[in-house]
């Protein structure tokens, strides 16, 4: 390995990509613990690592990305790059909120208001 490059070993490494997952999530833990075993050499899978980590710098930011990794998961116990950032693209939130019903907001009369009239 070149000189340049085995200078970047020093900045990282699997412990370090794994401690800045766990400052998003535990799915993002997951899912980067899955990027780092998917290759025999660890260093190659490096750039995927810092591809997801770019991902939380984008809109949305850390909970988006830990939904994201919280669906990749749940597609595949093994996600790649590939699939989170295509998961990213097409997000939206998980839990949208309820329409409101205008039942709840007291309009709508029941079925006791209309059935004991003589």
């Amino acid at each position: 390995m070149p000189a340049s490059h085995r200078a970047r070993l020093v900045d990282w490494t699997p412990e370090r990509f794994e401690q800045w997952a766990a400052t998003v999530g535990p799915n993002t833990v997951a899912a980067v613990r899955a990027i780092l075993a998917s290759r025999q050499i660890v260093e190659q899978s490096y750039r995927s690592c810092l591809g997801v980590m770019s991902l939380a710098k984008k809109s949305g930011g850390m909970a988006r990305l830990e939904d994201t990794c919280g669906r990749a998961l749940a597609a595949t116990p093994a996600p790649s790059y590939t699939l989170i950032k295509k998961l990213w693209a097409g997000w939206t939130p998980t839990d949208p909120p309820p329409a409101p019903s205008l039942g709840d907001a007291g309009f709508v009369r029941g079925s006791d208001y209309y059935g004991s009239r003589a």
